[in-house]
C-alpha cells in the first residue's frame, strides 16, 4: 500500500496503530491465516510504519482505522 503525502502528517504512535489494524486486516481478509501469512504482515509491520510516517496523512490513517475489511480499504481510502 503506498500513502501519498497531503495534509497533516501522522505521528508514529498514529502510525502504530494503523500498522496493527492494518496487519489485522490483512489477517482477517484470508479464509484460514494461517502462521505464514501472520508471519509475513507481521514481517511488514515496520515497513508499513515507515511508509506511514514518512509518506502517510491523517485522513489516510483516519480513513484506514474506520475500515473494517481490506476490501474496505481498498475501496474508501484512495
Amino acid at each position: 500500500m503506498l500513502l501519498t503525502a497531503c495534509g497533516k502528517k501522522p505521528t508514529e504512535a498514529q502510525c502504530d496503530e494503523f500498522a496493527d489494524h492494518f496487519v489485522k486486516l490483512l489477517e482477517e481478509s484470508r479464509e484460514k491465516p494461517d502462521s505464514r501469512i501472520k508471519k509475513l504482515a507481521n514481517d511488514q509491520r515496520d515497513k508499513v510504519i515507515e511508509a506511514c510516517v514518512s509518506e502517510g496523512s491523517v485522513a489516510e490513517v483516519e480513513c484506514v482505522m474506520a475500515q473494517t475489511s481490506i476490501a474496505a480499504v481498498e475501496a474508501n481510502c484512495k
